[in-house]
């Protein structure tokens, strides 16, 4: 599975390379790219050229009982998904929303099914495990994300513009990726992990996993529209957000109680990475606790700039920054390597400046405070993220050639 780990690094060095377009594009002037189409390539790609592709990496590795016997299809599978998602840069890049494009992102959409139904087959069906289960969820949560583009894709045919029906099917979309299929995918990658110390509670991170599971669908609610809301979906906000405010001292208890089997023997890299996507989800819970107030919501979902930080706290902190110290604790990243621990330091010194600098640009918008700065520094910081990617997949590559080496 090395190659494809290799290929993720270098896919997260173009999600960073067309990040940095974007920076530039919004501070100075370039009339030959069009900005919204680059976002589109953008997203896309973090999306599956990145993220999901890691994800998907690892849970075959983890989780598919069936693997070696299995690999064939994996390969083809991975290769296929490969070809789509460069694909999709190319004519979201040129074009935007045309038919290539939308032929491809509905192709990646359907070979997500693929994805999930091959994966739910090879899951142990003998293993009830908290891992499994989250597994188990966020591949259902991956299947139930992608009604929001069908949703989208009937609006647009319909010609129906109401901006509620079209801002709830993107929110649809983002919600059960971020929350569902993201979020329940590392923690059941997170608890495989805890699995294996023998003082682990099964009665906490069930009731972790069960709290999750039952609020992940209502919090949609959470971003919805509504012309009028009712006074019940309010209660169900406070309801929500409460449980997954318990849901996280429950995973405290577990993180807490098996602190040292956890982190020993770990690479220094990879427990600073894991204690800064923890943090990050305890971060997201919370900033969620309080959007269950109708005021604070209409902040948070009426300024862009808070949605992007949210957005990128959760992609590249929680998420993120989680897989790459999962990638050093399984040596596809060595840190024994000076320049890989440097770039794990200057990619994640890059990712926190840019969650500070999207927060400060956030709160400035709600005061109503134009800070041109913000933009400027944004790109600047974008440099960092984009040479630590870089030499993140260097690293990769000079690990590969020296194992290659020594069997040869």
């Amino acid at each position: 599975m090395k190659k494809w780990y290799t290929l993720a690094l270098f896919n997260l060095v173009v999600v960073t390379l067309l990040g940095l377009v974007l920076r530039y594009k919004i501070n100075f002037d370039l009339p030959f790219i069009e900005q919204k189409n680059v976002l589109h390539a953008h997203s896309h790609f973090a999306f599956n050229g990145w993220l999901s592709f890691v994800l998907q990496l690892f849970l075959v590795e983890y989780f598919a009982e069936n693997y070696k016997a299995d690999k064939k299809f994996w390969d083809r599978f991975l290769l296929v998904s490969t070809v789509i998602n460069y694909g999709m840069i190319i004519t979201f890049s040129w074009k935007g929303y045309a038919p290539v494009s939308i032929v491809l992102s509905t192709l990646a959409l359907w070979l997500s099914y693929v994805f999930a139904y091959k994966m739910f087959k090879s899951l142990s069906k003998a293993n009830s495990s908290t891992s499994n289960n989250f597994i188990k969820a966020a591949l259902f949560f991956l299947v139930l994300s992608s009604l929001g583009p069908y949703a989208l894709a009937v609006l647009a045919i319909t010609k129906s513009a109401h901006q509620s029906w079209y801002h709830n099917s993107l929110y649809f979309f983002l919600h059960f990726q971020y929350n569902g299929w993201f979020t329940f995918a590392i923690m059941g990658l997170l608890f495989k992990r805890l699995e294996r110390i023998a003082a682990f509670n099964n009665f906490q991170a069930k009731k972790f996993f069960t709290i999750l599971a039952i609020t992940c669908v209502p919090s949609f609610l959470l971003s919805a529209l509504f012309v009028e809301k009712p006074q019940v979906i309010n209660i169900i906000n406070v309801i929500t957000v409460l449980a997954q405010a318990i849901s996280l001292i429950y995973l405290w208890k577990l993180l807490r109680n098996n602190y040292k089997d956890i982190f020993y023997k770990l690479p220094g890299p990879a427990k600073w990475l894991y204690a800064l996507s923890i943090m990050a989800f305890a971060l997201k819970v919370i900033l969620q606790l309080f959007s269950a107030h109708p005021q604070a919501a209409q902040v948070a979902f009426g300024f862009r700039p808070i949605i992007i930080g949210y957005l990128h706290l959760v992609f590249l902190v929680f998420a993120s920054l989680f897989l790459l110290g999962l990638m050093i604790e399984n040596q596809i990243i060595n840190c024994t390597d000076t320049l890989a621990k440097n770039s794990v330091a200057l990619f994640t010194i890059g990712v926190i400046f840019n969650e500070i600098l999207l927060a400060i640009q956030g709160f400035a918008s709600i005061l109503f405070i134009y800070l041109p700065m913000t933009n400027l520094l944004l790109f600047i910081n974008t440099f960092t993220m984009f040479f630590g990617a870089a030499l993140l997949f260097r690293s990769a590559l000079k690990t590969n050639r020296m194992e290659q080496a020594a069997i040869a």
